[in-house]
């Protein structure tokens, strides 16, 4: 499989835990995040990651490629086993990508409304609960730990030549002082292997 990046991309982590998981080898395509004209070429959108299949398919979106690896290679499995755990895990990423994600997006566009910052600050007590008792998000690592992980892991901070306005904000508002659960979460998360 063949995957183009840009530096940073918190999406693009997504797919190197995921495929690291699954022990999947992935071959790494590099663009500049200024010059998108190849992956617009390739993808007809600008954004990453972009996934080539073996067979052809051209894969756009972050959750579209973590659900093709997941039929691609059914095991270690990244969604539970049992249908209300699957259905769970499947509540949990459409919330995280359609809900979680819009006030971070919504601030370092410079359109929040009110309340996006605050809300984003008081995520951290939601995942702070789900890890009570338990190492990984939903129990066992899996989908939800490689959805989340790459945006939470901003509260530690920004790595240096970090330029994103987004992981600014994330960085801002998802300070883990407070959270050791979740502090320890993304340490652990921090320690797997990326394809």
């Amino acid at each position: 499989m063949r995957v183009h990046r840009i530096p940073f991309s918190t999406n693009v982590e997504r797919v190197a835990l995921a495929a690291a998981y699954k022990g999947l080898a992935v071959e790494w395509v590099d663009h500049d995040a200024r010059d998108r004209s190849a992956i617009r070429a390739l993808s007809g959108q600008d954004l990453v990651p972009v996934a080539e299949l073996e067979d052809g398919t051209v894969l756009c979106d972050s959750p579209l490629i973590l659900r093709a690896l997941e039929r691609l290679v059914p095991d270690p499995p990244l969604w539970p086993a049992a249908p209300v755990g699957h259905a769970v895990a499947d509540v949990f990423v459409e919330w995280f990508n359609g809900v979680w994600k819009g006030p971070p997006n919504r601030i370092a566009a410079g359109a929040a409304a009110p309340g996006d910052g605050e809300w984003l600050r008081a995520s951290r007590d939601t995942f702070e609960r789900l890890l009570d008792g338990r190492d990984h998000l939903l129990r066992a690592f899996g989908i939800a730990d490689v959805v989340a992980f790459p945006f939470l892991k901003y509260g530690r901070g920004v790595e240096p030549g970090d330029g994103d306005p987004f992981h600014a904000v994330l960085a801002e508002h998802l300070v883990l002082e407070g959270h050791p659960r979740l502090a320890a979460w993304v340490e652990r998360c921090d320690r797997r292997p990326r394809a």
